[in-house]
């Protein structure tokens, strides 16, 4: 499959380097299979790939994370194989976490063995990784409502937070905003219709406030050193926007 990789790779670029699209090349790259997420550490960008089957919720075994350097260039296509449909993606000290519909793998970024696997109970639809601290990782999931608490400590899993799926839809794209504690959410509805919405979940009394109250099938989050919040959606026919919001508190 052919991507452009400035679509793909704008948001996190953006977050790690503190440029904006204008700045980013444009670049046609081929070789993926159903690229679902893109993660970027300081030296190397992962794509995780759902397979060729395109099948997010399919245990297939197709799925694979490639590894890319800062100029786009393939260094490993293959850098985890085997996976089911590996989405998003977070790095902490040498491991590179991923989740896969029920699975949270972390792998290591040396070597590429694999370091850890835990099963989530439950679990329908896992979506994406946003760092705690040292110690937890916060994961969504999309199909159910839940915010995943893991304890790196001990592996255990615990739900943070539940969002209501009627109002909100699941929680997709995650992201910690360190200024406000808070855990930034671009939510999706599971359904695929009715869509979700844009809201930050306060990190100690867990109160919600809507960003976006408009409902869209909201995709990626990241939050930039100046505070603002870059959101990704599907949009209208599938065209792909990218949204940037200045936050006045």
């Amino acid at each position: 499959m052919k991507i452009k990789f400035f679509i793909s790779a704008v948001l996190a670029a953006s977050l790690t380097h503190g440029i904006f699209a204008s700045e980013l090349k444009n670049v046609d790259l081929e070789g993926f299979a159903s690229p679902e997420s893109v993660f970027v550490d300081e030296d190397f960008i992962y794509v995780s790939n759902i397979g060729t089957k395109a099948d997010p919720l399919g245990k297939d075994g197709d799925g694979f994370i490639s590894k890319l350097d800062k100029n786009a260039k393939v260094v490993d296509k293959s850098f985890a194989s085997k996976l089911n449909a590996p989405k998003g993606m977070a790095r902490l000290d040498n491991r590179l976490f991923v989740v896969d519909i029920d699975t949270l793998y972390a792998f290591d970024v040396r070597n590429k063995k694999e370091l850890l696997k835990i099963n989530i109970n439950g679990a329908v639809f896992l979506n994406d990784i946003a760092v705690l601290d040292a110690n937890t990782l916060l994961v969504s999931d999309t199909g159910t409502g839940i915010i995943h608490r893991i304890n790196l400590g001990d592996n255990s899993v615990n739900e943070f937070y539940r969002l209501d799926l009627s109002q909100f839809g699941g929680g997709n794209g995650l992201a910690i905003d360190t200024k406000n504690n808070a855990l930034i959410i671009a939510s999706y509805h599971p359904d695929g219709v009715s869509g979700g919405k844009v809201i930050r979940l306060n990190l100690a009394n867990k109160n919600i406030e809507t960003l976006i109250d408009t409902k869209g099938a909201y995709d990626g989050v990241a939050v930039l050193e100046n505070g603002d919040i870059l959101v990704s959606s599907w949009g209208e026919n599938l065209q792909g926007v990218i949204y940037r919001m200045s936050l006045i508190l």
